[in-house]
Parts: C-alpha cells; sequence; structure tokens
C-alpha cells in the first residue's frame, strides 16, 4: 500500500490495488503501527489530549458517583445479614443460604473496592500520560504504586480468562534466548 498525507493531514491510499494488500506487502497482522504512516502527528496529539480529558472527567465523575453510592466501598459492608437472622441453628438450610450469602457478601465487597481502586489507577494514569510521569509530584507517584498495590490485593490470575490464554499462547511459542548483548542492556 501508499500512504500520502491529504491536505487536512488525513491518510489517503494511493495503491494501485485499491488497498487491498496484494501489492507484495506483507499482511496487516494487526502488530504494527504501519496503518499509522500517514496521520498527521500533531493532530492526532491534540485530538488524543482533548479524548484523555474527556475521559479523566468521566473516571472523576465516576469516582465521586461511586463514593455517593450504595456500592461505595465504605458502605457495602454495614447491612451484613447476622446467621440468627435465617434461623435456628438446627436448620441445616440456613446455615447453607448464610454460608453463601457471607461468600457473595465478601466477593462483593471486594469488587467495589478493587474497582474503585481501578477507576482512580485510571484517572492518574490518564493524568500521568498527559503531563509524563518524569513531570509529576513524588505524592502522586506514590499514591499510583499504593493503588497498584491496592489492585493487586484483589487481583486472582486463576480467575483472569485473558491470563489463561496468554499463558496458553506461551507455552505454544518457542521461548527466546537471551543474548550476551541483550543482558549488559
Amino acid at each position: 500500500m501508499t500512504w500520502v498525507n491529504g491536505e487536512n493531514g488525513e491518510a489517503a491510499d494511493m495503491s494501485s490495488d485499491g488497498g487491498e494488500g496484494r501489492g507484495g506487502d506483507a499482511p496487516d497482522t494487526g502488530k504494527s503501527f504501519d496503518s499509522l504512516y500517514g496521520v498527521n502527528p500533531q493532530m492526532a496529539l491534540d485530538i488524543q489530549h482533548d479524548a484523555m480529558k474527556n475521559f479523566k472527567k468521566r473516571v472523576d465523575n465516576l469516582l465521586i458517583e461511586l463514593g455517593k453510592s450504595e456500592a461505595s466501598p465504605d458502605k457495602v459492608g454495614q447491612d451484613r445479614l447476622s446467621r440468627a437472622q435465617l434461623g435456628s441453628a438446627d436448620f441445616k438450610e440456613a446455615q447453607f443460604l448464610y454460608e453463601s450469602y457471607a461468600i457473595v457478601h465478601d466477593e462483593l465487597e471486594n469488587l467495589s473496592k478493587a474497582l474503585s481502586a481501578q477507576i482512580e489507577g485510571v484517572g492518574l494514569a490518564v493524568h500521568a500520560s498527559r503531563v509524563g510521569f518524569e513531570n509529576l509530584d513524588e505524592d502522586i507517584k506514590a499514591r499510583m504504586r499504593e493503588v497498584n498495590a491496592e489492585v493487586d490485593k484483589y487481583y486472582d490470575v486463576d480467575r483472569d480468562p485473558y491470563a489463561r490464554q496468554q499463558a496458553q499462547q506461551q507455552q505454544d511459542e518457542p521461548i527466546a534466548e537471551v543474548t550476551e548483548a541483550e543482558k549488559g542492556l
């Protein structure tokens, strides 16, 4: 494919095959940035900055809404049933129900805390990408590390289908050995 920049920075396919990639070019596997060849970088940065500002506002609003809602990490654990509310100790089904309820309630608390931390982490990451990590205050960097540790605390790799898929793909791929030159980097 042959790409050129238009008058307004847009990309246009000028290849003789109409952009179908049959002109001897390698097929687009989706793993390269070749498709961005004709993008005007300045326009892309401006658009990205505006999009990131809007995204950060949405994340901040989500954090505020979560904090005010009944699903906030502080409020989720407040209204728990006691075992006695479900019946006498002889009632085995009530015991099973209570144990199931306790497990679900604990998982919901963990989910709420993890989501809150992830939303805050995304907001911090958007801010860091806008100003540059090296330009962040030390307290913001420290908060980013705290949020990351909080998210890691609730992450269970055994429940992550994407992690299982990645692990399977890595097992199928041959492992490349690190050269001495690469070790020196």
